[in-house]
């Protein structure tokens, strides 16, 4: 969800809670008003009912019954000889309305009055407004307030998406497109607005820093690299002379050991360099490679080495399955698929490769592993068997160059058989 979006939503959802909370209010304040000015109304009609009490004979003998209660035109007259204490009471009353035909809640008003010596209880009652109608016209006016909110609150996101985050899309795409290797930081652009100017600033001095920390490493680990094949390609030398030479069986067995250790050691840091490179993204000229000829190139590149170790070897290959990924990655992918595939595999074992353009599938027997979760074994330096010569990196090279390519890894054991399936088309 955009940040526009969500502020947007909160924001209507804060009208939405404000709005409701004002129509209550409201209803009350208007309906308080209104019966303000009916109570008004009210006493108004009392005191000419209690004026003409007064100075009109024929109405005074009208009303004025003992023992009986004047009930006519919305009044209520009851006429008491003993004086009373003068007082108005306003009440809410329950009265039938014939319109509607139903009881309907209405504003009562009852004065205490002493005319011509004698006690009168005068009272009136009535509806000036509706409670349906306050509630209607309410409800109505904040829904058309509602709605300009929603159309203000929609054209205010288009102007600010469209306009004021204009700086930040702009920073935001040139931070997806930054690459270490091109040396270049990202400019700070000035804007009008200061916490734009801030984050530009601060990503200008981020990338500025990563590009100098990657370009110390990368010289450090070409250098390390380089300086490190030296002696040991130089120690190599002198032990193949040294195992030319006569010497003792337990010599020999000492002299293998050390040159399996430097082979070892050689691999390690050649493995560790192109890791580096993967993980710097220096790989990225895409082109299209035909994994079904370099399978089948690099099936007869070891083919002595599987039949060496007595492996069948099935394929199943759709023909000219074509993979957009840089050939060196395609190839060191494979490569290391394979080679683990020989490498963990048992005498007399089996091989399956099967590739469609969608994913590529290896199988190979093998021993089951040592109680390792499965995802670790794309961690540096893990393998599944610890005791073998392996250094560990082959399936971690395998995982970046994967996650570097958009594709997915998975893998299963089941039944004595290892599988590595690689989905060319990540869901």
């Amino acid at each position: 969800m955009k940040l526009i979006t969500r502020f947007i939503l909160i924001y209507l959802l804060v009208t939405a809670v404000v709005l409701s909370a004002g129509g209550v209010i409201s209803y009350y304040i208007i309906k308080k008003e209104i019966n303000f000015e009916l109570e008004r109304r009210f006493m108004d009609r009392i005191d000419r009912v209690t004026y003409l009490i007064e100075h009109s004979d024929r109405f005074e003998r009208k009303v004025s019954q003992p023992g009986k209660t004047y009930n006519e035109h919305g009044m209520i007259i009851r006429m008491s000889k003993q004086h009373v204490d003068p007082h108005v009471v306003v009440s809410d009353t329950m009265a039938w309305h014939d319109g509607l035909q139903r009881m309907e809640n209405n504003l009562k008003v009852a004065a205490y009055r002493n005319v011509n010596g004698n006690g009168y209880y005068i009272a009136t009652f009535g509806v000036l407004v509706e409670s349906d109608d306050i509630t209607e016209a309410v409800v109505k006016t904040l829904l058309w307030i509602l709605g300009l909110q929603i159309i203000g609150a929609v054209g205010v996101g288009m102007f600010v998406s469209g306009r004021l985050f204009k700086p930040f899309r702009t920073t935001l795409k040139r931070i997806r497109s930054f690459k270490l290797r091109q040396r270049e930081p990202i400019p700070a652009d000035e804007t009008k607005v200061r916490e734009f100017n801030e984050l530009n600033r601060f990503v200008q001095e981020m990338t500025r820093k990563a590009i100098s920390d990657y370009q110390n490493l990368k010289e450090f680990a070409e250098n390390a690299s380089h300086e490190l094949q030296t002696p040991l390609a130089i120690a190599k030398g002198k032990l193949e002379l040294l195992m030319e030479t006569d010497l003792e069986p337990e010599q020999y067995q000492y002299l293998e050991s050390a040159e399996r250790a430097i082979n070892k050691l050689s691999r390690l840091s050649e493995s560790l360099a192109l890791i580096t490179k993967i993980e710097n993204q220096e790989f990225d000229q895409n082109e299209a490679v035909n994994f079904t000829h370099l399978i089948r190139e690099n099936l007869q590149a070891f083919g002595e080495l599987i039949e060496l170790n007595d492996i069948m070897v099935e394929t199943d290959l759709a023909e000219n399955v074509m993979v957009n990924m840089p050939s060196f990655l395609a190839d060191t992918l494979w490569t290391n698929l394979l080679q683990n595939a020989i490498k963990h595999n048992v005498p007399d074992g089996k091989i399956r490769i099967k590739l469609t353009p969608e994913q590529l599938v290896i199988s190979n027997s093998g021993m089951p592993l040592d109680d390792i979760n499965p995802e670790s074994l794309y961690e540096r330096f893990k393998k599944g068997d610890q005791n073998s010569n392996s250094i560990g990196l082959g399936l971690s090279i395998v995982k970046r160059i994967v996650d570097q390519n958009g594709f997915d890894i998975s893998y299963t054991y089941n039944d004595g058989i290892h599988t590595m399936k690689i989905d060319f088309n990540k869901s």
